[in-house]
């Protein structure tokens, strides 16, 4: 009796499981795969904005992916501030900066589709009243869509949306790390989301003066070259007019000393 269909169907049944897992796991995987989901918001441009005035938010937002997005909503929000003494969250702040297009501190962007490979850039507008407390604020997003290979719906969120406690447990590395539910270095399923998305800030603050900094300059290099000049007139008699112009000016100023001193004897 010939064995060798039998070997063969037997070898087909071992590697079969093994291959439609590897492509379903690949399926599933895609969209959390780091090395892609990185890639989704890049490129960031914060601003620095002068209480009362406006700056813009920008970014790039690419599918890197190899088929399409749908059905993409991505929400930016305003949800915390800092400076050197405290931090608050944003709801402690009376008047917040805000999203121009909404008038409030979050703005949600929809596109029915975004094809594979496509980067469109981005900008929000940041609006701030005259009380607007200075200081850095923190900005954190979120994306849904749906992926056209799989009709799967994901869901990607950045560090601002997770508690501190939640954040440490799942960026705790077990004794294995090769679990395919790992994007990176995070656990995205402890998480429950597909991806991690990046967060960003701007600040809001007046601008110190630039006028001091450019007089301290100029009078750095007015007394910077008068001293090249006058040991140039010591050395080499270059400028007989500069110790003529030293010579008046110091007279003026001996006359007045004399005279100040003759006053406070007076008194």
């Amino acid at each position: 009796m010939d064995k060798r269909p039998l070997v063969i169907f037997s070898v087909i049944l071992i590697l079969f499981p093994t291959f439609y897992l590897g492509v379903a796991s690949a399926q599933v995987t895609e969209v959390s795969d780091p090395s892609l989901a990185n890639k989704i918001m890049s490129d960031f441009s914060t601003p620095i904005i002068r209480p009362g005035q406006e700056g813009y938010l920008e970014f790039n937002l690419t599918n890197p992916y190899e088929f399409d997005i749908d059905e993409v909503v991505l929400t930016a929000e305003i949800y915390g501030y800092a400076d050197l003494d405290e931090e608050k969250d944003i709801i402690e702040i009376d008047d917040p900066p805000i999203f121009q297009f909404t008038g409030e501190t979050s703005r949600r962007l929809r596109r029915e589709v975004i094809s594979s490979e496509i980067t469109i850039p981005q900008r929000f507008t940041i609006s701030t009243s005259s009380d607007t407390e200075e200081g850095v604020y923190f900005l954190r997003f979120q994306m849904e869509f749906s992926y056209s290979e799989d009709d799967n719906e994901s869901l990607m969120r950045s560090k601002g949306y997770f508690s501190d406690s939640e954040w440490e447990n799942a960026t705790k590395r077990p004794g294995r790390t090769d679990e395919p539910y790992y994007s990176g270095s995070i656990n995205i399923t402890k998480l429950d989301v597909n991806g991690i998305l990046p967060d960003s800030s701007f600040t809001v603050k007046t601008p110190i003066p630039r006028w001091p900094q450019y007089l301290l300059g100029g009078f750095a290099a007015f007394f910077g070259i008068l001293a090249v000049m006058l040991y140039m007139q010591e050395e080499y008699n270059s400028f007989p007019w500069l110790e003529d112009i030293l010579d008046h000016w110091s007279g003026k100023f001996n006359q007045f000393r004399r005279r100040l001193k003759h006053r406070l004897r007076k008194r």
